[in-house]
């Protein structure tokens, strides 16, 4: 058999497939079992949570993620604070979360709600899949730690402490509540507040910075992101579905302009980084947008793009365009040379350390530039 038979048989196999998931997707949307499915099939809670309250409710965690158990003991010799607390969420349920934050004096005579300091960064942290707060911890830790920010970190329903049952629309409800949190209780200004993503929490994230004018924040990290359902089964599709899930691909196309950190391995088997790929050219398309005419600039080096000119590929997504950056453009990438899907952190902590450190600058930059 030639090659070229042979690529016209896999293509064809391809996209017979592609069908096929697309018409099982539709018909189960029809049958109005969409989302009892992504629930099942989405959602993978810790079997046991990786941490556990006391009896006077401080944040306990398993030996093995901790050599103290109640945290809060050992993080005060070096400086950081961490105290859990129950968000009222949807009616009668409450979603589990913890502040982690630099010590120091007082900003708020609420001494149960406060935080130190009402002028530094809070990361609304949503985690990825099969975990929680608790085996996130250690991470979360480190993050407050190196760059000098507070951490609002919180279990999605039925995820550690949270109650309920994991679903999307929990999954909206949940960073709603989180962010009126923050906002009434904490009394952290929008433009100080920074939402990072990690994998599923991508999806939170990007759902939370759709509604600019409800939700305002000062920036966006997405770490290992998708950009919908279908396209993680299937692929690349023109246009998302309606029973698609996860659309974070649509999400981003209505956020507001603020600086926004797009980061993926070049190996991640689980979520391919052309998802992140997307993701970074839909919200450049979006900067644009809103940018000042005749501050953003988008080249396509056509020539080099001919040698993919499969349709089948957005052409966003293709090696032979290019994003001209200006100074002041306020998204940036990080694809992570040889990094799979949950090991930047760990393998590159350094260059990690570095990235955000250099985000975060760009942020009190945006920041001073809007007072001007």
């Amino acid at each position: 058999m030639s090659t070229h038979r042979r690529d016209i048989q896999q293509s064809s196999s391809t996209g017979c497939h592609k069908c096929g998931v697309l018409c099982l997707y539709g018909c189960i949307h029809v049958c109005r079992l969409r989302d009892a499915i992504i629930s099942k099939a989405a959602f993978k809670p810790p079997l046991r949570p990786g941490y556990t309250l006391d009896d006077n409710g401080n944040f306990v965690l398993d030996a093995k993620l901790w050599p103290t158990r109640v945290v809060s003991n050992a993080l005060s010799t070096h400086g950081i604070e961490a105290r859990h607390r129950f968000i009222p969420g949807r009616i009668g349920k409450h979603i589990s979360a913890v502040l982690i934050q630099l010590a120091g004096d007082k900003a708020s005579n609420d001494k149960s709600e406060g935080r130190y300091k009402n002028d530094r960064e809070l990361v609304v942290f949503s985690h990825g899949n099969s975990t929680d707060i608790g085996y996130m911890f250690p991470a979360y830790v480190n993050f407050c730690r190196n760059q000098r920010v507070d951490i609002l970190a919180y279990d999605y329903s039925g995820y550690g402490l949270s109650d309920g049952e994991p679903a999307e629309k929990c999954l909206y409800s949940d960073i709603e509540h989180v962010y009126k949190y923050v906002r009434s209780w904490l009394k952290v200004k929008p433009e100080l507040i920074i939402l990072y993503g990690n994998s599923l929490g991508s999806v939170p994230s990007s759902y939370l910075a759709s509604m600019p004018e409800k939700y305002p924040i000062g920036g966006l990290i997405l770490d290992a992101p998708l950009s919908s359902a279908i396209r993680l089964q299937v692929g690349y599709v023109k246009k998302t579905p309606r029973f698609d899930a996860f659309a974070n691909i649509e999400y981003l196309k209505s956020k507001a302009l603020y600086p926004t950190l797009v980061i993926h391995g070049t190996s991640d088997g689980i979520i391919p980084i052309e998802h992140a790929r997307d993701l970074a050219f839909v919200v450049e398309v979006r900067h644009a947008e809103l940018m000042p005419e005749g501050n953003y600039t988008l080249q396509f080096d056509m020539e080099s793009s001919k040698e993919s000119c499969d349709d089948s590929v957005p052409v966003f997504s293709r090696p032979g365009i290019e994003l001209i950056k200006q100074p002041e453009d306020l998204l940036r990438t990080w694809w992570v040379p040889g990094a799979g899907h949950n090991n930047i952190q760990l393998d590159y902590p350094e260059a990690y350390v570095r990235t955000i450190e250099v985000f975060f600058k760009l942020c009190t930059t945006w920041r001073i530039n809007r007072k001007g």
